[in-house]
């Protein structure tokens, strides 16, 4: 098949992510308000509903652009589409709707929507949008990473985005080990039992505002930290598996598989968790 120019497509999933991001919040919002009976169920629902409905708007409006490229959902068994994208397409759209459940789930602001583009396996583009502030973070191989807010939904109205050094704050998923073995160097959060909204520190796109230092995680998805991973590294974070080996993902992305790692805001902070990891 002939492939669409990336940019161009990245461009038009720009503004649906804003129409998307603001039903998922407002899903939430909803949810919270105790207007809704039965509050822990419909928390629990309002999480469920919001992620396939805006995997099944993503996925309309991808069969309705090119019915040639493939699509990976985190609902694939509850898809109503799923049966009409060619199963084998070299080109491919993955979507996490809803990355941080648990953070929508329980009234946090900072989950994201991650979209990432692949062919032939191979990532050629990732978006992480943020709808509790508009924000925008994207990466494009061989281009760099850039960000922009909802206001100007275009690559061409997006600024380079650099990840910013300095904090030590370490967030984990599923890794108590390496809160044992960082502390007193690094402070270490785990983004499902820590819930501190004073915090403000509660997901992997705090790497890009200088919250954060590192992201790391045992059994994470792949189709949205794994995606956004690839935004990170192309700002100036460097990524790998836990144990210090190489991430092969960005070169062979399956989005269905769940993946360890850590992603540390540059080379330095890198080498120093694993130095501390190694230690005896």
């Amino acid at each position: 098949m002939a492939v669409a120019p990336i940019p161009e497509l990245v461009d038009f999933y720009l503004g649906l992510l804003v129409t998307a991001g603001d039903y998922a919040l407002a899903i939430q919002r909803a949810a919270g308000s105790g207007a809704l009976e039965q509050r822990h169920d419909s928390l629990v629902s309002a999480l469920k509903d919001a992620g396939l409905a805006v995997q099944n708007y993503v996925e309309v409006a991808t069969l309705a652009r090119d019915p040639r490229i493939g699509f990976f959902g985190e609902e694939p068994s509850r898809s109503t589409n799923g049966k009409y994208f060619v199963a084998d397409a070299d080109l491919c759209v993955h979507l996490d709707p809803v990355n941080g459940a648990c953070l929508h789930q329980h009234q946090r602001p900072n989950w994201d929507i991650v979209l990432s583009i692949s062919l032939h396996r191979r990532l050629l583009a990732a978006v992480s949008y943020v709808p509790s502030t508009g924000r925008f973070y994207i990466g494009l191989r061989d281009a760099g990473a850039l960000t922009g807010t909802r206001a100007r939904p275009k690559l061409a109205e997006m600024l380079p985005l650099h990840t910013r050094p300095g904090s030590r704050h370490c967030l984990t998923y599923q890794t108590p080990e390496m809160h044992a073995r960082l502390r007193g160097e690094f402070e270490c959060f785990e983004i499902v039992t820590d819930r501190d909204p004073a915090r403000g520190i509660d997901n992997f796109n705090a790497i890009y505002n200088g919250q954060l230092a590192a992201f790391a995680c045992r059994d994470g998805a792949c189709l949205g930290w794994g995606a956004a991973a690839f935004i990170a590294t192309l700002a100036g974070a460097r990524a790998s598996r836990l144990d210090g080996g190489p991430l092969r993902i960005f070169d062979d992305f399956h989005p269905g598989e769940s993946l360890d790692m850590i992603v540390a805001v540059d080379p330095l902070i890198h080498t120093a968790i694993m130095d501390r990891l190694a230690e005896r």
